[in-house]
């Protein structure tokens, strides 16, 4: 964070494996973690290395519990797509087993547009 200048960590939240939401830069700022989408998305992280297996109930729990909280506050579209992070930067992340997991839900799209200018509304998030 210091390293590159900025005043918060890139996501938007964070979540752990006890289940918690971790406020990043929230809901009102735009993030840093997935460049040409970050005006368009909110960037959740679930943290942990998940190439080999998936995260635990309680952080999948909280991580539904949490979009559907930005659908219900106006903060995330409706008609959202997710995506994993590594379909927007050069990355692992979010791990294998992670990635397969997100291919499968109904929400996932496999060709991410990129957005480069800010408009109005959010209307994805990257997981």
């Amino acid at each position: 964070m210091d390293d590159r200048g900025w005043w918060d960590i890139g996501y938007n939240f964070l979540i752990g494996e006890d289940g918690n939401a971790y406020e990043g830069r929230g809901w009102n700022y735009v993030g840093a973690h997935a460049p040409g989408y970050n005006t368009q998305s909110i960037g959740i992280c679930v943290i942990g290395d998940f190439s080999d297996f998936l995260p635990n109930s309680a952080a999948l729990n909280t991580l539904n519990a949490l979009i559907d909280c930005g659908v219900s506050l106006g903060k995330i579209s409706d008609k959202y797509n997710v995506i994993g992070h590594r379909q927007a930067r050069n990355t692992e992340c979010p791990g294998k087993s992670f990635y397969e997991y997100v291919t499968n839900l109904p929400r996932w799209t496999s060709k991410p547009i990129p957005i480069h200018s800010n408009t109005n509304g959010i209307s994805s998030s990257t997981v």
